[in-house]
């Protein structure tokens, strides 16, 4: 028994839509079990896709409408692990669209496939398949959590999204092939998921913002700005050199300081704080690349600094998420993990260090907690 539990995906903006969405679907089906058979089933009649009776508003309609607990658990389970994470890519009007233009496009692929015109249509896991491509589309590197049961085997894995969808549709493609008559709509899952997919490719091409990870999970929980300190003893010019740069908006000039100021083999450190808000604006820039540079040479000339903490975790971001360098991240992160002063900041290195292991054994293998 294999069952999706959640995923490691960080979010930026609260899913009202996806809430709404979800509370939706439970007040539609707590409504039916209130009434007595004859009118559930003319409700039903009524809502519900029959491509021999085609409507445009049971397009819709039928998205909203479930058969039984199982039916609305299963539904939901899916959407609430993925509706978050598109919504938050989307946008809440953006994502309100597409789930609706999901669910007509994965009905509509149910009507031109179905082989029995008079098999009502209900269920929202058309338009969930839809959200499920987008995901994968959106986020393929994302964790999906996994909770197996085989025999006397119990555990957690973590599972790449592209992989966890691609399955799906080889098992969804199999099973409409082989299984007719089970009453589930596999016609519809397979064109939503394709309507998802194509959708989610040309919004990433052609309409939105690119994606940025790394910004992404620092951003979570961050004070803005660096804090204003004094300059250290033999701190020197460079380092003054460097933040009046930044006070002036000048990240590459800093930037160009600094490499001059490290370059040379008798050099004095530069001071800590200004490497600090030097790495910051670099970073904020996404300009990931010298960021890395700065956090390195922060934390070999102060290893035991106040803001090393923190220069390792930036770093073990960006070497896990940017640069793909998992075990140059990890060290990083475990010393963040251990050192930082922010809860905050040691759950998040923990939860990236738990996805760098995941990473590092394929994503297929059992999860180790640290």
């Amino acid at each position: 028994m294999f069952l999706p539990i959640g995923d490691d995906n960080p979010r930026e903006r609260t899913p009202f839509v996806h809430y709404a969405i979800l509370g939706v679907n439970v007040l539609v089906f707590l409504y039916t079990l209130a009434l007595s058979p004859r009118e559930k089933y003319d409700f039903f009649l009524q809502w519900a896709m029959v491509p021999e009776h085609f409507s445009v508003v049971t397009l819709f309609t039928s998205i909203y409408l479930h058969a039984g607990l199982a039916h609305l658990f299963g539904n939901m389970l899916f959407l609430w692990i993925v509706g978050d994470n598109v919504e938050d890519r989307l946008g809440h009007v953006g994502y309100f669209l597409f789930y609706h233009a999901s669910g007509a496009a994965a009905t509509l692929a149910f009507v031109a496939l179905s082989q029995d015109p008079s098999i009502p249509l209900v269920g929202a896991s058309g338009a969930i398949s839809s959200v499920m491509g987008a995901y994968a589309v959106f986020f393929p590197n994302a964790k999906i959590r996994i909770w197996y049961w085989l025999f006397f085997l119990m555990d957690t894995v973590y599972v790449s999204a592209k992989w966890a969808v691609g399955l799906w549709f080889l098992e969804q493609l199999v099973l409409w092939k082989f299984s007719g008559g089970s009453g589930v709509a596999y016609e519809a899952h397979l064109g939503g998921l394709a309507f998802g997919v194509g959708a989610a490719l040309v919004l990433r091409h052609f309409v939105l913002e690119p994606h940025d990870p790394a910004k992404r999970i620092v951003a979570m929980g961050e004070e803005p700005g660096e804090p204003a300190r004094e300059f250290g003893e033999g701190s020197g010019g460079a380092s003054e050199a460097v933040d009046e740069a930044l006070a002036s908006g000048k990240s590459d000039e800093a930037f160009r300081i600094f490499t001059r100021a490290t370059g040379a083999a008798d050099s004095e450190p530069l001071d800590e704080y200004a490497l600090a808000r030097l790495g910051a604006a670099l970073f904020a820039a996404g300009s990931y690349g010298p960021a890395a540079r700065v956090y390195d040479e922060m934390l070999r000339a102060w290893p035991e600094g106040e803001m090393s903490p923190e220069a390792a975790f930036r770093l073990g971001i960006i070497q896990s998420r940017i640069q793909q360098d998992y075990l140059r991240a990890r060290d990083n992160l475990v010393y963040a993990h251990r050192a930082h002063p922010d809860p905050a900041r040691r759950k998040q290195a923990l939860d990236e260090l738990r996805l760098i292991d995941s990473h590092l054994r394929a994503g297929l293998f059992r999860r180790k907690d640290e």
